[in-house]
């Protein structure tokens, strides 16, 4: 069901989140509107896996920032990283 504006039917719900991320929200001129675009932005992401999505460059970054990866294996991640 749909309001007048399209904007749907709202309700009020109470969550728990970390005191930083409330004084980060407290800064936005529509606090209710960035938390609704944030959980939809999530929502929506729910099924894309970062490493689907994820450049070449990007997956061998993350690999090199790993603590489990081998001498060699960083030799060459950033042998190629740097070109």
């Amino acid at each position: 069901m749909q309001t007048p504006g399209g904007r749907g039917m709202r309700i009020n719900r109470t969550f728990s989140i970390p005191i930083e991320l409330v004084q980060e929200l407290k800064k936005k001129h529509n606090q209710s509107e960035t938390v609704t675009r944030a959980l939809r932005k999530y929502l929506d992401n729910q099924g894309d896996s970062s490493i689907e999505t994820a450049s070449t460059r990007q997956l061998m970054a993350a690999l090199l920032a790993r603590n489990d990866i081998d001498d060699t294996m960083k030799a060459l991640l950033l042998q190629i990283l740097t070109k």
